[in-house]
């Protein structure tokens, strides 16, 4: 029975792991992956960090960091790292260095507006103080999340198109997490965007 239900986990989990241009019913490549839109965040060659990308100039997203990453932070000229981790803090990883540290606890399954505009209010400093890195523990859901709200209030790009780059982007978005993206297709980019400009 238990040797049954782990075979059937392990189908289940490999159905959910392949590649987004497979075909569903084979999973075999279905021809040429299409080109990367180059307005999406771009991954940074040779970078130790993990899942480290450059979503402007002057802000970048990433999963969870180690001591071991903090002398590619400062070879980037990051300034603030903003940490979505509920649960976990980046004190000890960035002690002693000049990197500022802010922690905006977001629970991926209960998002909620206030947390969103607090870190959209974060963003900011990216173009004003410099370079800034934002990051959860994998670096695709809560910072996906996030990512898809700036490029829609801060950008001006559309829904479908923020939620083409959060699912497709190849940042690693785990699509268990349907709230977020019933969050991005039916929040007030408008509200969000007065109220982030009113504070």
């Amino acid at each position: 029975m238990k040797t049954a239900f782990l075979a059937a986990l392990a189908a289940t989990l490999a159905g959910l792991v392949q590649p987004a241009h497979a075909d569903p019913a084979s999973g075999v490549a279905a021809g040429p992956i299409a080109a990367r839109p180059i307005q999406w965040a771009q991954s940074i060659a040779d970078a130790r960090v993990n899942n480290l990308h450059r979503i402007t100039p002057t802000l970048y997203r990433s999963a969870q960091l180690s001591r071991a990453d903090v002398p590619e932070l400062q070879k980037l000229g990051i300034r603030k790292v903003i940490s979505f981790r509920a649960f976990h803090a980046d004190d000890s990883i960035l002690a002693g260095t000049q990197i500022k540290m802010q922690r905006i606890r977001i629970n991926t399954w209960d998002i909620r507006d206030e947390d969103m505009v607090t870190a959209l209010k974060a963003l900011r400093t990216a173009d004003q103080d410099g370079p800034v890195l934002i990051h959860c523990q994998h670096g695709a859901d809560r910072t996906g999340l996030v990512s898809a709200l700036y490029r829609m209030v801060y950008q001006g790009w559309t829904r479908e198109q923020a939620l083409d780059e959060l699912q497709h982007g190849g940042y690693g978005f785990h699509p268990i997490w349907q709230n977020i993206t019933n969050y991005l297709e039916h929040v007030d980019v408008e509200r969000l965007r007065r109220e982030v400009n009113n504070g």
